[in-house]
């Protein structure tokens, strides 16, 4: 048996026992929030922006105008494929991928407290695109919004799913000399569009 057989044995012999998950009552967190005005505050404190649309066409449009000098733009959104300048079917590598100006995702939960919106790989065709892309769009109806991560994890309890991430703002960093560094090594930009 080689050193990683053994040191991967050794930890599964000496795994503990799993323990159930705390029961949380979930209403003892209600503060009665105004969640759309919550969400649009935290999503701009962390960096990003929010603007209201009334379909994936109006989403399609605002961006456009907001950023109208792109070319290498994806959207997942449906009946939007002329905002499309790519054909993600033939991508063979990832890395093809990196002068992706905008990438617009739908999602289906957001959560008030943080302003962080959630991505999994059902709206992803490929994984690493929300990390690469220059600005990041995602699109959700109001009504997905959640006031709490404990809320959002009991949903996402009864979703099966491979791969997810939340989103909460821009890419940032203040590691060096504590200055705050916005697109370090991910999105230069989050846009959050709320459907009516």
């Amino acid at each position: 048996m080689g050193s990683r057989a053994e040191i991967l044995a050794k930890l599964k012999a000496n795994k503990p026992e799993a323990l159930p998950l705390p029961q949380i009552d979930s209403s003892i967190f209600d503060e009665g929030l105004n969640l759309i005005e919550e969400f649009t505050k935290k999503v701009e404190v962390v960096g990003g922006n929010v603007y209201q649309a009334t379909s994936a066409d109006d989403v399609v449009k605002q961006i456009t105008k907001m950023l109208p000098d792109t070319k290498v733009n994806f959207s997942t959104l449906e009946g939007t494929s002329a905002f499309n300048t790519i054909d993600l079917s033939t991508i063979n590598d990832p890395r093809e991928l990196e002068d992706l100006d905008i990438l617009i995702l739908e999602s289906d939960l957001a959560v008030a407290e943080n302003g962080a919106v959630w991505v999994n790989d059902q709206s992803l065709p490929i994984r690493v695109l929300p990390f690469i892309t220059k600005h990041l769009v995602l699109v959700l109806s109001k009504e997905h919004i959640l006031p709490y991560m404990h809320q959002a994890y009991e949903k996402l309890n009864h979703q099966p799913t491979d791969f997810g991430v939340f989103i909460s703002g821009p890419s940032k960093t203040a590691d060096i000399e504590q200055s705050l560094v916005i697109g370090a090594h991910g999105a230069l930009s989050l846009t959050v569009f709320l459907l009516d």
